[in-house]
């Protein structure tokens, strides 16, 4: 396949995937990365180019390559579907090793640190990243929560949340300070229906988008002088329900996982849970 063809072709197959926005930057990214390449060097997509194409770049990490090739292998099967292609050039390309993923999550103290940083100003930043901590949303998901998705009943707060493969699961809002947030937010929006989290910029409304969160919260973290990314707030909900002694079925369901073995990697708990836990088992004895 030549490189205008591929082109034209990567840009219907992004048209046509069926992932979350984010995924599909992810993919258009790649895809564009190594047109790109294949432009500069002259070459087609053929199996010893992409052979080469990965060698030309040793500097990126095993992920990085592990990410880039199953964007290559998902078009280049979408291609062969549509004989496009008459061999899939990816098939004998040898998958990078990967170290097994260990979520690492920050302690409540250092997580109210940054938000202590927040503007009173800034509610609307304020709530969104105490809902992601609080609940473990993806940030994707709690960008897509809409303000009908919330039910308020006093006791029974909870939002419905439409995750990974559009599958939808209700989360419970049973933090106090969370839910107090989100009732003094909805009485400023000038909306009933709508995205919750809605841009404000020159005075427009419409979806906050991921790369303006990102931003406001390096900011944020900077501020306070704390490490932490978006997905370790997720992580840190998901460490404080295993060291409180819930169940890895629940919250696999809390988190929308689809498999217990995504919920596994959080099972590492601390060592003072693990003393507490095995102090309990020797006095039932």
């Amino acid at each position: 396949m030549d490189v205008t063809t591929l082109q034209t072709q990567a840009e219907r197959f992004l048209t046509e995937l069926r992932r979350s926005p984010q995924t599909v930057r992810a993919y258009r990214a790649d895809l564009r990365h190594l047109t790109d390449w294949l432009q500069r060097t002259g070459r087609r997509l053929e199996r010893e180019t992409l052979e080469t194409y990965f060698a030309a770049h040793p500097q990126w990490a095993p992920a990085t390559r592990n990410r880039k090739q199953t964007t290559l292998e998902r078009f280049c099967r979408w291609a062969l579907q549509r004989e496009l292609l008459g061999c899939d050039p990816t098939l004998h390309l040898e998958r990078p090793s990967l170290p097994p993923p260990h979520p690492r999550g920050l302690r409540r103290e250092e997580l109210e640190c940054i938000f202590a940083v927040i503007p009173p100003e800034q509610a609307r930043d304020a709530l969104l990243f105490r809902l992601v901590f609080e609940t473990g949303l993806r940030i994707g998901e709690a960008l897509g929560a809409h303000v009908e998705d919330l039910d308020l009943t006093r006791g029974d707060e909870h939002l419905m949340v439409t995750g990974k493969g559009n599958r939808k699961r209700t989360v419970l809002l049973d933090d106090p300070k969370l839910v107090s947030m989100l009732r003094r937010y909805l009485r400023t929006l000038g909306y009933t229906h709508g995205p919750l989290f809605q841009a404000t910029k020159n005075g427009r409304g419409g979806p906050l988008r991921y790369q303006s969160v990102q931003e406001r919260w390096q900011g944020y973290t900077g501020r306070a002088g704390v490490t932490c990314t978006l997905h370790q707030l997720r992580h840190s909900h998901a460490t404080e329900l295993v060291n409180g002694g819930v169940s890895l079925a629940t919250i696999r369901k809390r988190l929308g996982h689809q498999h217990i073995q995504t919920t596994l990697r959080y099972a590492e708990v601390s060592d003072t849970t693990a003393d507490t836990e095995v102090r309990l088992w020797r006095r039932q004895r």
